[in-house]
């Protein structure tokens, strides 16, 4: 079986492959999707991460969260720990780690109805996940054992087989743009 690094680094040479008109594209087909997702519908609190490096875009998600009322929160790194704080818009970010938009404040999200949005790197169909090697949001969801959980990634990201660790969280649901894994 392949090692993790191995899959991660093959599979994101293909997702900077694809051309931004798709990337823009898949992006739209998968905030559609999740938009009518009931994890979604029903959240109060959406934390999600803000795209970078040509993730599935997040943009519609965070501002269709915020027209209807529901609460936003983004990922914040300090020191080797990843915690989500509220953001009313997109002035409330700055670039942080690794050049990522941050939230500035230290508005420390805590919801109780709370759907988590993440990224990785890439994904089998047991909706197992690899993220980019620090386990931030598996130490995360760890502490947030109630929260619900959704993956996005492109069909390019989705993999035979991901080797998993005791300690690897999966999400409860991937989308991408050709399907929706639960």
């Amino acid at each position: 079986m392949e090692k993790k690094k191995d899959i991660r680094k093959g599979v994101l040479a293909k997702r900077n492959l694809i051309p931004y008109v798709e990337w823009d594209k898949n992006s739209d087909e998968i905030s559609a999707k999740v938009l009518k997702q009931d994890a979604f519908i029903q959240a109060d609190e959406i934390y999600c991460y803000i795209d970078f490096r040509n993730e599935v875009g997040t943009k519609k998600i965070i501002e269709t969260a915020w027209r209807m009322g529901k609460k936003v929160a983004c990922p914040k790194i300090v020191g080797d720990v990843m915690n989500f704080y509220y953001i009313k818009s997109y002035d409330d970010l700055r670039p942080g780690s690794w050049g990522i938009l941050e939230p500035v404040e230290e508005a420390l999200a805590c919801g109780e109805n709370v759907l988590v949005i993440m990224p990785g790197a890439a994904f089998d169909r047991a909706l197992h996940r690899i993220g980019y090697g620090k386990g931030y949001y598996d130490q995360y969801l760890a502490k947030h054992p109630d929260y619900q959980t959704m993956a996005l990634a492109f069909e390019v990201q989705m993999v035979e087989n991901i080797p998993v660790d005791k300690h690897d969280i999966s999400p409860q649901m991937i989308i991408t743009e050709g399907h929706i894994y639960v």
